[in-house]
């Protein structure tokens, strides 16, 4: 799932797991309290009195960001006061409309004192990729201690090269596993079809959970696969207790089994992140 399709609780959700991953127990995560609401406040760095506001609506109005920027910015200066130095704005939309920036640099005119910052959905996957091997093992579900491929290692350093156009990989590479008997075991004896779409449902439940049907095939379907030979193919894993299947989801069950077949699948997960 790109950036652009996380939107409302879920962005705020992977905005506070990457948080934390970055930053530790320097980030605090902020959550709505009844009536009280979350004070115009997704999370507070305390070591800088950073206070970051998140917006990622389920229909994205561009006149409206504007609004949302000079509200949000007002009601977190009136409840943080001096306790608040840096506010960034975090949005999962590539561009900020034009009006939106425009808001920001007035409120840095008339607030010196406040460093204003806005992030696009660019800025945050900036951030993603700069993470440790072992932060993204925590984020994506990879197994602990396992080296990254030499393709995703390319794939880095040209994220770090400010100076090369990043250039996605030309063949989706898979990720060698450490101990694969278990999958193995659960894929054997299937024609590759089977195998491949069994291999992403397995994923797809651990990485998306809660893994919506509907995403789940429709990612699956957009590889050709027939609806039909999908949910066949759900309904063995879930008769194998691999996967539990409930009215609009599919949920991991066998731990070991869907985190070995969401490792086969991280190139995919990162270099969405970039979509």
């Amino acid at each position: 799932m790109s950036l652009l399709d996380k939107r409302g609780a879920e962005f705020e959700r992977f905005f506070t797991a990457v948080s934390i991953e970055m930053w530790g127990d320097d980030f605090e995560p902020w959550k709505p309290q009844g009536r009280l609401g979350d004070f115009k406040c997704d999370g507070y760095r305390v070591s800088d009195k950073l206070v970051f506001q998140c917006n990622a609506p389920e229909q994205f109005v561009a006149r409206d960001v504007e609004g949302k920027i000079l509200e949000d910015f007002a009601g977190a200066l009136a409840h943080f006061g001096d306790r608040m130095e840096r506010w960034i704005f975090v949005h999962n939309q590539k561009e900020t409309p034009a009006r939106a920036n425009e808001a920001v640099h007035q409120l840095r005119q008339q607030h010196p004192d406040i460093d204003l910052r806005i992030w696009t959905s660019g800025h945050l996957a900036s951030e993603v990729l700069k993470l440790s091997d072992g932060a993204l093992q925590n984020l994506f579900g990879f197994i602990g201690g396992q080296e990254l491929s030499d393709g995703m290692k390319d794939f880095f350093a040209k994220e770090f090269d400010q100076a090369t156009a990043p250039v996605p990989p030309q063949q989706e590479a898979v990720v060698a596993l450490i101990n694969h008997n278990v999958f193995d075991d659960a894929m054997d004896n299937l024609g590759e079809i089977d195998r491949e779409i069994r291999r992403r449902l397995l994923g797809y439940s651990l990485w998306l959970d809660p893994a919506t049907k509907v995403e789940v095939n429709a990612r699956i379907e957009g590889r050709g696969f027939e609806a039909g030979v999908i949910a066949i193919n759900a309904q063995r894993l879930h008769e194998a207790q691999l996967i539990n299947i409930t009215e609009n989801h599919y949920l991991p069950v066998a731990a070991e089994v869907c985190q070995q077949a969401a490792d086969t699948l991280t190139e995919e997960f990162l270099l969405e992140l970039q979509a």
